[in-house]
């Protein structure tokens, strides 16, 4: 089977990182043929360029797009593929309509969030941005059920596979004395949270909750690891007193090696400007057995079972978050259970081999 995929870059990003693993697993069935389409000379993921398909750029000018549309079609001439798979909204825009007269199935894989309907109205534009490509999809393809809901895609064309979590990224490459040392963290407990420090993430209930909780204990460090824009201004946010058991590491290559020595993994969303599909890092958390505390909503839901693998809490609630943290710190033996429950649920819902299975079996039904 011939499949083309289009995305707009591959830069570093939770989708793009999606794309990579699903071509490499759909590569080792030896049961497609495979080129890629990209929009930018911006890749993250140079692993591509190791695998066996053709890759072309075609750098978008919005004065000259014309041209892009003209080499699309030259591609789907010579290429002749029974699908085309695009990653998001520019290259729907573009490309659909194309797949949609020439009657080529086009898989269109926009939503990889689940915002709250209050962000997604009927005639909001985010959500005029998205459905106006609809007609032209022969399937709307998110990572999460939440994420079909949210944007009010078509019952008939709406469909989602969960992410596939790829555990070869689990290299340790630290173990957590190393980890420990390097940080020079002495604190017993580690309480940390990856993410962007960007208005979708809630850094800031993150930095309260743990103000509160080292009012009445010494013995945890809040780990927080990203960049972004607002990091200064949550950095402020920490009590003078406490500056010692916050640690900022700023973006870090051996990621895995630090939520290693978490106790608990946070995601905190700031629910009024974005909603989680199906996050890498609760995965990877959950991956490493660590019980989780995130935001309730969206695709959060369907990955983090609420009071097994770890506790829904609601929006920018630090007195609740306080509570889960402290509960689990203050019952190791539970905090264990819902860890090691996590890590099951990954390897039972949450593969690379199931997303791929689904996948696959979703492009033989749509070339019926």
């Amino acid at each position: 089977m011939k499949i083309l995929y289009i995305i707009e870059s591959l830069a570093s990003g939770g989708k793009e990182r999606r794309l990579v693993s699903l071509i490499k697993g759909l590569l080792k069935t030896n049961e497609v043929e495979i080129e890629l389409i990209i929009l930018s000379k911006d890749v993250h993921y140079k692993e591509i360029y190791d695998l066996e398909l053709n890759i072309h750029f075609l750098k978008r000018n919005f004065k000259k797009d014309v041209k892009i549309l003209h080499k699309f079609n030259s591609i789907l001439n010579s290429f002749k593929p029974e699908v085309v798979h695009c990653w998001d909204n520019i290259t729907a825009f573009h490309f659909g309509p194309i797949c949609k007269i020439r009657r080529i199935p086009f898989i269109n894989s926009m939503i990889s969030t689940a915002p709250p309907a209050n962000l997604v109205k009927p005639l909001s534009m985010r959500y005029l941005l998205t459905a106006i490509s609809y007609p032209f999809s022969s399937v709307i393809l998110s990572n999460s059920k939440a994420g079909l809901d949210s944007f009010r895609v078509p019952k008939k064309k709406g469909r989602y596979i969960h992410n596939g979590f790829n555990f070869d990224r689990l290299t340790i490459k630290l173990n957590k004395d190393e980890v420990r040392k390097k940080f020079n963290i002495k604190s017993e407990y580690v309480v940390g949270m990856t993410a962007a420090f960007h208005n979708r993430k809630d850094y800031i209930t993150f930095v309260k909750a743990g103000n509160l909780i080292l009012e009445k204990r010494k013995d945890v460090i809040f780990i927080a690891i990203g960049d972004g824009p607002d990091l200064d201004k949550v950095k402020k946010l920490v009590d003078k007193k406490f500056k010692d058991n916050f640690l900022f590491v700023g973006r870090q290559k051996d990621v895995e090696s630090i939520v290693n020595i978490f106790d608990i993994g946070l995601l905190l969303t700031n629910v009024n400007s974005h909603g989680e599909g199906i996050s890498n890092s609760i995965m990877e958390y959950m991956a490493l057995s660590k019980p989780v505390i995130a935001t309730r909503g969206g695709g959060t839901n369907e990955i983090v079972l609420d009071n097994e693998t770890g506790f829904l809490v609601n929006q920018q609630n630090k007195t609740e978050v306080a509570d889960k943290i402290t509960y689990l710190l203050e019952n190791s033996k539970i905090s264990k259970q819902m860890g090691e429950k996590g890590g099951v649920r990954i390897e039972n819902h949450f593969t690379i081999d199931g997303m791929i299975e689904k996948t696959l079996e979703l492009y033989k039904n749509v070339v019926k």
